[in-house]
């Protein structure tokens, strides 16, 4: 039983806190925070200037009495490679050492300066050969070290970290998941402040994982820079409509030039390795999944069912807690927990 424990999860934007008590598979929540990340202290994963975000997060956990003392740690950015490789099957014990030996073959980094892991997501046989499909992933010390020294720092005991493909595979995969039932691939949108994340999961696993230099962020500025606001005036309830449908028309063009054409990309790159393997459902999660007409924008491009995720069927929430409308930002770190 893992008991008491914190996830924890810093973006550009917003540092995501959780308390989750972990008994089997069921995660009750206990405490959650999302705290605004001090003004440039991280870009893209990497944190410059860790004593602000140390002082933000040490002030929330002495107001919020969190107890827990294990972490579980979620990082990402596009310094982190993930690269999907195919060979002759091997055992997990070969294949790390065929990494250590031979890293260039696999690798295009001086892995002296990396964090280093792999998972066999599928074996196959092909041309009478039995191979198998290897994802790679390597993480930049300059993005977990200075990660680990934090949680050092708040007096919490590091255990695991993890990438965002990794832990929607606990969301979403076959074992275990944390939904109900889901038996063919899906596309999972991550909206971000500055990025967004794309990951598709296929028969269980994180076949696929892109990250798309736009953010909800872009979006805000664009909503902000319009000539009409409704915290300016009273508006009616016709008024409020006419203004909605004014603002899915003004970030349509963002939405279509920045996350769709890329969308598209991923799902031919897709295509092209999984033959008869169609998308069944699309799920946004992030702080953007809640953007006015994103939803419907995005379903109708791709023309396949798009819903924002609210509905864990193995979490608990804690009694007056108020966590159904923040689920959506912390599918990531709650992935990673429920894998332990």
């Amino acid at each position: 039983m893992l008991g008491s424990v914190i996830g924890i999860e810093i973006g550009n934007n917003t540092i995501k806190l959780i308390e989750v008590i972990k008994k089997g598979t069921s995660l009750k929540v206990e405490r959650f925070s999302l705290l605004e990340t001090p003004k440039n202290c991280i870009l893209d994963g990497t944190m410059h200037n860790i004593e602000p975000i140390y002082q933000t997060i040490a002030k929330e956990i002495s107001q919020k009495k969190y107890k827990a003392k294990k972490a579980i740690i979620l990082i990402q950015g596009n310094a982190i490679i993930i690269r999907n490789i195919v060979m002759a099957k091997q055992s997990e014990k070969v294949i790390r050492q065929l990494i250590a030996i031979r890293p260039e073959e696999y690798l295009p980094v001086d892995t002296a300066q990396y964090q280093i892991d792999f998972k066999i997501v599928r074996e196959f046989e092909e041309k009478g050969e039995d191979k198998q499909e290897v994802v790679l992933v390597a993480a930049p010390n300059s993005i977990v070290l200075p990660m680990v020294n934090l949680i050092e720092s708040l007096k919490w005991v590091p255990i695991q970290i993890s990438i965002p493909s990794q832990a929607l595979e606990k969301v979403f995969g076959q074992q275990e998941r944390m939904v109900d039932a889901i038996d063919a691939d899906i596309l999972v949108i991550d909206i971000g402040g500055k990025s967004t994340t794309v990951t598709i999961i296929a028969q269980g696993h994180a076949v696929l994982t892109r990250i798309i230099e736009f953010g909800v962020d872009v979006i805000h500025e664009a909503i902000d820079s319009s000539f009409i606001s409704p915290e300016e005036q009273e508006m009616s309830k016709d008024a409020k409509k006419e203004y909605d449908e004014y603002l899915i028309e003004l970030i349509k063009p963002q939405i279509e030039y920045n996350i769709l054409s890329e969308l598209e990309r991923v799902l031919q790159f897709y295509y092209s390795r999984f033959e008869n393997r169609p998308i069944s459902k699309v799920y946004l999660i992030g702080g953007g999944a809640n953007v006015e007409g994103i939803k419907t924008y995005i379903q109708d491009a791709l023309n396949i069912d798009t819903k924002v995720f609210n509905t864990f069927s193995n979490v608990i929430e804690g009694p007056g807690l108020e966590f159904e409308e923040y689920r959506r930002f912390f599918v990531n770190i709650l992935g990673a927990i429920h894998g332990i």
